[in-house]
């Protein structure tokens, strides 16, 4: 099969980190890339500006290879899909990054996957990152990490969800299940500059169309049960 790569400019865009030892910055490469049988648009995140060298160097090597994988999986499928797709329809894959935040020592971004391999719609997947830098260990928190008291999180966070529903009935009405976390489930969570936010995929809790249901907690209505690293000014 005939195929052809387009690697767009780098976009360099300048983050707001304010850690000791500098701001952090994040470059965006885009490449596209088609066949006879898919197309594919995929954004590589790649970061600077960290303290400890290695593990910046570790973390885009894990970035960039979680594209790969994805876009080589993918062409897999595609190529077992093209028998099933209508004349002149092509396989698709789009891969995007959205830094929620990067702010002190802390940066969360999410990567979010469409893929398309024939049917009435394709299918979008989230995976999202939450490192801390600011200790001689940077890593991928969990969200247990955030709190103090790290055995009563899930109820604290299932508590703060089953307001927000109560408190918001018109943008939360069409769930059909009613929304909690397990620590199985706990990776789904990222963070902006004043909320946490947990996140469900569609068809979990609602029809595809809702897409992905967000609970946002303000982080100041948490400060009493966070770590101090993690809790932000109360206004």
């Amino acid at each position: 099969m005939k195929k052809r790569m387009v690697a767009a400019a780098a976009a360099l865009l300048f983050l707001s980190g304010c850690g000791i030892g500098g701001g952090h910055s994040a470059s965006i490469s885009k490449e596209e890339q088609e066949t006879d049988y898919s197309t594919v648009y995929a954004e590589i995140i790649e970061f600077g500006g960290f303290k400890n060298k290695e593990y910046e160097s570790e973390l885009n090597e894990q970035l960039e290879g979680d594209v790969r994988n994805t876009i080589n999986e993918f062409d897999k499928l595609a190529q077992d899909a093209v028998e099933d797709l209508p004349a002149g329809v092509k396989s698709a894959l789009n891969i995007t990054q959205k830094v929620k935040r990067d702010s002190g020592d802390v940066i969360s971004l999410l990567t979010e996957n469409y893929i398309y391999l024939g049917g009435a719609h394709g299918t979008t997947a989230w995976d999202t990152y939450t490192i801390y830098l600011g200790d001689d260990n940077p890593h991928r928190l969990e969200l247990k990490e955030l709190f103090v008291d790290e055995s009563q999180y899930i109820d604290e966070i299932n508590r703060r969800i089953d307001r927000l529903v109560e408190d918001n009935p018109e943008q939360y009405s069409e769930l059909w299940a009613q929304p909690h976390i397990t620590e199985a489930e706990s990776g789904r969570f990222y963070l902006t500059d004043n909320d946490l936010v947990i996140w469900f995929p569609p068809y979990e809790l609602s029809y595809y169309a809702r897409g992905f249901v967000e609970f946002p907690i303000p982080l100041a209505e948490l400060n009493g049960l966070l770590k101090e690293e993690f809790r932000v000014s109360e206004k």
